[in-house]
């Protein structure tokens, strides 16, 4: 026997306690993330032999075969009915696993405590959206939440460009094209341009990882097509920064230009502990603005605060305000409030 934990109870665990995360490798004991608190679980450690004959039911021979090469890989996985993104790498020459626990259904844009800004973004059809934040700050669902509303009231065709696939989209009014990097596309920049053949409303990249994919997302939302993307960034300033500096300095001017006319949205997200248990949304939000366009094609990104508390009538709103509203609700307790205000 290689190891005495049981790969289907520990799975079973986390679905039970809807537990957010699982982390696994050779030599240390299983971790979960629980409500943002990541705990071992059992007491063995995990062996070679266990995580070579786990990886094999997770990864197919084509992934191994990905896995082998390139030491690292994304891809989905179903199991008793729920689905998993995982990473598959190598740590100190062994495999690792970590395992993300999809929720059972998609969340409305209300259950996650979604700023109310989403409601006026659903009435734009054109344009770039940029939700960001740290991994693991809920980025991919509030973005699923938001389509699934669109897919309830408008007739529109949304494309998905994922690494991997993590939630499944049943067709309401919309036609959906559901793509996942590796099985149905090469690149992202490449399938992005493909995508715009495929007369779309909607396109949603899963992640903006370089200049190409940037490059040709504006220029999707410059032909009017609805762009929603996501970033690493932790703020809207840090946003606009990283969407300049993606860019050779001889092209930044011109980008900041392109990049200011067809600006939507920007939301920035944490989930912060609840006193009452689990996890709570603050979100800093920027919107369209004709004084965010100047600000934008100026550089001077550190202005946009000023802009957001200046707009919070519509729909604007600084992270240090969200954070004062969820103490001020009870939400949060005074020490994660000052942890978190800048």
């Amino acid at each position: 026997m290689c190891s005495s934990v049981n790969w289907r109870s520990l799975i079973g665990t986390a679905i039970e306690i809807e537990a957010s995360d699982i982390h696994m490798t050779v030599g240390q004991r299983p971790h979960m993330r629980y409500q943002g608190v990541l705990s071992a679980m059992y007491t063995d450690l995990l062996t070679e032999c266990f995580m070579s004959d786990f990886c094999s039911v997770i990864l197919n021979d084509s992934q191994r075969e990905r896995l082998a090469r390139d030491k690292d890989i994304d891809l989905s996985w179903t199991y008793a009915g729920r689905r998993f993104r995982v990473n598959a790498y190598y740590q100190r020459g062994f495999p690792a696993l970590a395992i993300r626990l999809l929720p059972e259904r998609i969340p409305s844009l209300a259950e996650l405590g979604a700023p109310r800004a989403w409601q006026k973004l659903k009435e734009v059809d054109h344009g770039l959206i940029l939700v960001t934040g740290r991994t693991g700050s809920g980025k991919t669902s509030t973005l699923a939440a938001f389509i699934e509303e669109l897919n309830r009231e408008k007739s529109y065709h949304i494309v998905t460009l994922e690494d991997p696939i993590e939630y499944v989209f049943e067709p309401k009014k919309c036609f959906f094209s559901q793509r996942e990097m590796g099985r149905d596309f090469v690149e992202f920049s490449q399938a992005l341009r493909g995508a715009l053949r495929e007369v779309p409303d909607v396109i949603l990249v899963g992640e903006i990882r370089d200049v190409q994919t940037m490059r040709t997302a504006i220029m999707a939302a410059e032909t009017g097509i609805l762009v929603l993307a996501t970033l690493h960034t932790p703020s809207a300033e840090e946003t606009a920064l990283r969407v300049e500096g993606l860019f050779p300095l001889s092209e930044q001017e011109v980008v900041r230009a392109q990049f200011a006319d067809v600006l939507t949205g920007i939301v920035s997200q944490s989930l912060l502990p609840r006193v009452d248990g689990g996890r709570v949304n603050a979100s800093e939000v920027l919107l369209r603005d004709p004084a965010v366009r100047n600000i934008i094609r100026q550089g001077k990104y550190t202005q946009l605060s000023a802009v957001m508390l200046s707009h919070q009538q519509d729909g604007m709103q600084t992270k240090d305000r969200a954070l004062d509203n969820l103490f001020q609700s009870g939400y949060i307790d005074r020490e994660i409030w000052q942890r978190y205000h800048r």
